[in-house]
């Protein structure tokens, strides 16, 4: 579905008689608000307007009550539009969007839900209000049919190049910002807009959920998300996530019923070829298993750019998702599910912030178990375990482990510094939580939720993330971060859950794929490609990049070495993202 809202509009330019507004007013009869939807396929059309004098609110999507996964009726919708957005993600969970205007303050609040399958994105105009919608496309040529089309926000570049992820809701656009999950944004007649944190996921939610374990949230998801005529097809690593995902689709799903999965590899290069594990897994519960033997690389070229809201490190995958597609029965019309998001909520490896949680919250029995848990599983000593702990708890940026400096910035550019911890998600930005590795834990966590919103080209449907469903991201933060471990095994309690309620044995395996390598090979087979995107986009004529520093990385990596590979690939990522928009 795609939706344009626009709040307290003081032009009628984008009021057109080609579009069937639904409007409402305030107490004073001034126009409050124009919403317009369309249908398309990435999204139920389910839709429901409420009126009453003192408000106007609408629904779009499904939400399920945590207690019981009863669906959300008008009850409980008129609960929410007196009381807030906060208790709908106390309440309820699920795929939707939330509008409500308040005629009597003259207040608008809009959320989406925390799990980031539906986004907004929103721009406020003097002359022209506050403009929502959840598409970027859409607002961007709403935008640019008032004559305010966007420019590029060139700080954000330089925030994305050294970050690899921009989660305070800045965008790649001069005033188009997103709603980061479990925000809304605010706004009251005569003021400015304003971004609220609604959504705690640091509460515990072991009391609030009708099911407590990783399967049975898994089960629960799958069996109320996915319609029998949607056909989906899991993408099966043979990894522990989308194994699991498997054995709760097969147990929800009719015994008739075909399962449909799909692995995709390359049979000339064995360090990244997991067929034989995801062959294992297919045959346990009798799905049927499309084997994809690709040699198309990353970093291969593709014809057609889609324009998406902002760029991403899985760009660099386009090409292969295509030719994924074309490989699928149901190809680009298919829905796909994945597994995606458990290895970062669980924890693989934990941080060495975890023996400082453990010294900060008095475990001291736990302290020595906890650090040789760690030690055998970084295959590190004890002294450098515990160096690394002290070392994360005066840390300020949970982001720290996992963005490094990026290596090809101009001596200009870098003249201008990061700004600190303001491209985090609000509410990490704001919560008086200082425990590192609960808040490296929840930083992966959002980080996560990010990745959602990439796009899934050329499949139109859209992806399931049973992984990152708030009830999954709620419990799995619930968890001491220190618990999420036990000897060589991590994301143990994945594998508990998942292993007692199947018995697959298969799920203990600790061997895994590498893709570092097959990466750097296509690199190095798409040399000519890759160079003349680095070294000639938009990024370096604007002065960001040193292309003489660029051009030496990228022969670096074509003879496999790794140093600047993740550079390479941020810098590759947004300068395609930058050519799909012009």
């Amino acid at each position: 579905m795609t939706v344009l809202g626009i709040v307290y509009p003081t032009a009628q330019e984008l009021l057109t008689p080609n579009r069937d507004w639904v409007l409402t007013h305030d107490k004073s009869g001034q126009l409050a608000g124009a919403l317009w939807q369309e249908a398309d396929e990435r999204h139920s059309p389910c839709a429901l307007y409420q009126e009453s004098e003192a408000y106007f609110y609408g629904f779009y999507g499904q939400a399920f009550s945590k207690q019981d996964n009863t669906e959300m009726n008008q009850n409980d919708l008129r609960e929410i539009a007196l009381e807030g957005p906060s208790l709908l993600t106390a309440k309820f969970w699920g795929r939707y969007l939330f509008v409500c205007f308040d005629k009597v303050a003259k207040k608008f609040i809009c959320s989406c839900d925390p799990s980031n399958q539906w986004a907004i994105y929103w721009s406020w105009s003097e002359c022209h209000g506050l403009l929502f919608s959840d598409t970027i496309t859409c607002l961007h040529q709403a935008l640019k049919d008032i004559g305010e089309r966007p420019g590029w926000n060139t700080s954000f570049f330089g925030t994305w190049l050294r970050t690899g992820s921009v989660q305070s809701g800045e965008m790649p656009f001069d005033n188009i910002s997103e709603l980061p999950p479990g925000c809304a944004i605010s706004y009251t007649h005569g003021h400015k807009p304003e971004m609220l944190p609604v959504w705690d996921p640091l509460v515990n939610a072991k009391d609030s959920l009708v099911v407590q374990n990783p399967y049975e949230i898994l089960k629960n998801y799958l069996s109320l998300q996915l319609e029998n005529h949607e056909r989906p097809v899991l993408e099966l690593s043979g990894g522990l996530e989308s194994s699991s995902v498997l054995l709760a689709l097969r147990a929800i799903a009719p015994a008739q019923q075909q399962i449909a999965c799909a692995h995709y590899y390359n049979s000339e290069v064995g360090s990244s070829n997991e067929l034989e594990h995801a062959r294992r897994v297919a045959q346990s519960v009798g799905a049927q298993l499309g084997e994809i033997d690709t040699d198309v690389l990353s970093f291969a070229p593709v014809k057609h750019l889609p324009r998406v809201a902002k760029p991403h490190i899985r760009y660099c995958l386009l090409a292969f998702n295509q030719h994924f597609a074309s490989r699928l029965e149901e190809r680009e019309n298919s829905v796909l599910i994945s597994g995606h998001g458990g290895d970062s909520l669980f924890l693989a490896p934990p941080p060495f912030g975890v023996l400082a949680d453990a010294m900060l919250t008095l475990r001291w029995q736990q302290l020595y178990r906890i650090a040789l848990n760690l030690a055998l599983i970084r295959r590190a000593s004890l002294l450098h375990i515990a160096g690394q702990a002290i070392k994360a708890a005066f840390s300020a940026d949970p982001s720290e482990g996992v963005s490094g400096t990026f290596g090809l910035m101009s001596k200009a550019a870098e003249l201008k510094p990061l700004d600190g911890r303001s491209h985090l998600h609000p509410f990490m930005q704001k919560t008086k939580i200082r425990l590192p590795g609960k808040l490296y834990q929840l930083f992966l966590a959002y980080l996560s939720l990010d990745d959602v919103r990439t796009p899934a080209h050329p499949f139109k449907k859209g992806t399931h993330y049973p992984f990152l469903c708030q009830p999954m991201v709620e419990f799995a933060l619930s968890i001491p971060s220190y618990r999420h471990f036990d000897g060589p095994h991590n994301r143990i309690i994945v594998r508990q859950s998942v292993s007692e309620a199947t018995g697959y044995a298969h799920l203990w395996r600790r061997n895994k794929g590498e893709t570092s390598g097959i990466d750097l090979l296509g690199i190095r087979q798409h040399k000519e490609h890759v160079m003349a995107h680095c070294l000639e986009g938009f990024l370096v004529r604007q002065g960001y990049i040193d292309p003489i520093k660029t051009h030496a990385a990228i022969q670096e990596s074509c003879k496999g070495r790794s140093e600047y590979f993740m550079d390479i690939l941020h810098l590759y990522a947004a300068e395609l993202f930058i050519q799909g928009w012009q």
